[in-house]
């Protein structure tokens, strides 16, 4: 029978109760070890004093989360409609995204490819009973269709599973754009469809991490709002998966690492429930393969995308261009070709996919380059390279502002490379820190750090009017060695890529409704990385304290050293722990966008800095004017008259912001990211705008926040690896 713990105000009440006990024995102590009673008598009162400022805001918080506890929830009866005004606003987010994306990349200019599937083979679908839910049904049904009925054909799987097979190219993810946005536009007609939300598979490990949990976080990173918790305790994303308000669209199967395909089909099995529906896409080669050595999914049936025809071509390339007074213009010469052997060579083979289709149409009908030169390549692989390297000259010529394409093709070479080395997909702007080598980021780190220390410690140590008093060179030395000591650890901590937010906060700082938010974040005191920030702070504070022989022969003041060092610590732990509460994230409805985020980060960065700036200056302002005439004898006033207490407050403030903002937030190491990479030539200083020119372009697509290359074959051209590799094999199709 496991014990009932006692509940959070209780604990904290026993801790405060510890905390003053101590401190009236050490007050005991120095009283009758103390030849000097009224310098004992300082020291006890700052200690006392100083236990008691940290144990009353504690325990009234504890005090106030008990009443908030015991309270009835009142909104238990609206859950239901409070998740559905959720997926409401998803959707509306979900729909906005995929249109623009379909806007940019021409998908309705002059009408989609054609795209048709048929069933695909027996041995890669479960059994039919198993997928019409009926024992009694084992005849297949029969699903070939087009895309304009993607909807349709999801519907009249009585199971709703479906996998979309189709080579590289073969216009599998605008299928999945498809098939959102129109069951998006169907929810008006069918009250509770679910949201069709499009998640990339190549970055699930289905070995570490169940297919639930991944769906949880990849919401919550892109809908940062979905984080926030229920009633139960659940997060609101959870809550949306658990009550089927959402439906998984799996994009990307063959993007798993190669050696986990079989294992993923095996996780996505182990956590489906009676009732639950996705649609998933994969090349046929690696989805065969993860069926022949795993299994197939429970209740899917599978469909195989058909290569474009002929016929296809001829009614849609001659559309793509200007009228002349030939049938078919431009194209007329290729599409002879075409007749004239519809089922072999090298033109008909690499026409056959929407990928390779779209390339021509941005060279050729979108230029005044003649297709006729097409004609000339005698292989498949020379008409493949010829798209590929034609198109970020077609795509970039023709403007009179923006970039070159040389520079351009430079570039994007980088980005394609830097993808590759760190094994991601995602053109992420607060990722390509990860390009400035980790001494030059911990470096600048350090030298910001110790900066800013030693100028904020030691300003008064500097400019103070210590009368002649012994303690100006125990402050001065203090400071010096204070801000080296900071600057290597800092220098170190952020060298190594810890401690910095690993990614962009889409958060707004709100106070109105957050108080339970503080409540429950105050109570990860008992974490231990807090518990080791206080401990800290109060090591540091005793050795400062061990200094006062420098001052007097009395070594008692590190007792006074250690209870501001506790003081500081744990009002510093308050500052951030509320100030991080007060975040609130924004509303999903809003779009998504790698610019917002940019944005959203630096305001938070900004707004966040100087608040934690502000309130940490105070704290330790407040520490100092305990403790400062107890360990050097001299007044606090006397140091720092003349209003240059005021300064140093103001320096402390701008010291704790820029710390903030430049190495907790991801804002600040982007910064130096910023600085870097243009400087060594690898990207141009206006780094976000030229992203947001090739998205344009047609170069990059965007996935929620960042950006992808548009398909992995375009990619690997431009990092010079034409070799696939199984874990990066496409980034998506068209």
């Amino acid at each position: 029978m496991s014990r009932t713990r006692p509940p959070v105000w209780q604990r904290i009440s026993i801790v405060s109760g510890i905390a003053f006990l101590g401190a009236l024995v050490v007050w005991v102590v120095l009283q009758l070890a103390s030849g000097d009673l009224e310098r004992g008598d300082k020291i006890a009162s700052v200690v006392s004093m100083c236990v008691a400022i940290v144990s009353l805001p504690l325990t009234v918080l504890s005090l106030v989360a008990s009443t908030r506890q015991a309270k009835p929830d009142s909104k238990g009866a609206t859950a239901s409609q409070q998740l559905d005004a959720l997926a409401d606003m998803l959707a509306i987010a979900v729909r906005a995204q995929w249109e623009s994306e379909e806007l940019i990349r021409h998908v309705h200019d002059p009408f989609p490819l054609p795209c048709r599937w048929s069933n695909a083979a027996e041995e890669l679908t479960d059994h039919w009973q198993n997928i019409r839910e009926s024992l009694d049904l084992n005849e297949p049904v029969r699903l070939d269709d087009e895309l304009k009925n993607i909807a349709g054909t999801f519907r009249r799987i009585p199971s709703g599973r479906l996998v979309v097979l189709g080579r590289a190219g073969a216009g599998k993810t605008v299928l999945t754009s498809r098939f959102a946005l129109t069951v998006l536009a169907d929810r008006a007609e069918r009250p509770g469809e679910p949201v069709p939300v499009i998640f990339s598979l190549g970055s699930w490990d289905p070995v570490a991490c169940p297919l639930r949990e991944w769906l949880v976080d990849q919401l919550i990173v892109t809908y940062p709002m979905l984080a926030d918790k229920d009633a139960m305790g659940e997060s609101l994303a959870a809550a949306l998966l658990t009550t089927r308000r959402v439906m998984p669209v799996l994009d990307g199967f063959d993007e798993i690492t190669e050696g986990l395909r079989a294992a993923a089909i095996r996780a996505i099995n182990a956590g489906l429930r009676p009732g639950d529906r996705f649609l998933l896409t994969s090349r046929p080669e690696e989805y065969a393969a993860a069926v022949e050595t795993g299994d197939v999914l429970t209740g899917a049936a599978v469909v195989q995308l058909a290569d474009l025809t002929v016929e296809d071509l001829a009614r849609y390339l001659p559309l793509t261009t200007r009228k002349t007074g030939t049938r078919h213009g431009k194209w007329q010469p290729v599409l002879d070709r075409l007749h004239e052997t519809p089922r072999s060579g090298p033109l008909a083979a690499v026409l056959s996919t929407p990928l390779m289709v779209s390339l021509a149409r941005a060279i050729f009908s979108d230029t005044n380059a003649d297709p006729a030169e097409l004609l000339a390549h005698r292989s498949t692989t020379s008409l493949e390279n010829r798209l590929l390297s034609g198109f970020l000259p077609a795509v970039y010529s023709g403007s009179s502002r923006g970039f070159a394409a040389d520079e351009a093709r430079s570039w994007l070479g980088f980005l394609a490379r830097h993808l590759r080395g760190n094994e991601t997909h995602d053109v992420a702007w607060w990722q390509l820190v990860h390009a400035v080598p980790r001494l030059a980021i911990g470096f600048t780190a350090g030298l910001m750090i110790s900066l800013v220390a030693t100028v904020g410690i030691g300003l008064g140590g500097w400019f103070g009017d210590w009368q002649g008093a012994s303690g100006q060179s125990a402050w001065i030395v203090a400071s010096l060695c204070g801000g080296l000591v900071c600057g290597i650890v800092g220098g170190t901590i952020v060298g190594l890529g810890r401690g910095i937010r690993p990614s962009p906060a889409r958060l707004r700082l709100r106070v109105r409704g957050r108080l339970s938010r503080v409540l429950h974040d105050l109570r990860g005191m008992r974490a231990w990385r807090n518990l080791a920030y206080v401990l800290v702070w109060a090591v540091g504070g005793t050795l400062f304290g061990l200094m006062s022989p420098l001052v007097d022969n009395s070594a008692s003041t590190a007792l006074v050293g250690l209870s501001a060092g506790l003081f500081a610590g744990t009002g510093t732990w308050v500052v951030v722990t509320v100030i991080r509460a007060l975040g609130a994230p924004v509303d999903p409805s809003e779009t998504v966008s790698p610019a917002e985020l940019l944005r959203t980060d630096r305001g938070t960065a900004l707004r966040q800095g100087m608040m934690v700036g502000a309130a940490g200056s105070t704290v330790v302002w407040l520490m100092m004017g305990f403790a400062f005439e107890p360990t050097f004898g001299v007044p606090l006033g006397q140091v720092y008259q003349d209003g240059l207490w005021l300064i140093n407050w103001l320096v402390a403030t701008i010291g704790g912001a820029l710390l903030w903002m430049l190495f907790v937030t991801v804002w600040g190491p982007w910064l130096i990211a910023r600085l870097w990479l243009p400087l060594t030539r690898r990207l141009p200083w206006s780094v976000m705008a030229f992203l947001a020119d090739a998205h344009r372009r047609g170069v990059l697509r965007q996935a929620g926040g960042v950006y992808q290359f548009r398909h992995a074959r375009l990619r690997d051209h431009l990092a010079g690896h034409p070799l696939r590799t199984p874990s990066l094999d496409r980034v998506g199709t068209e």
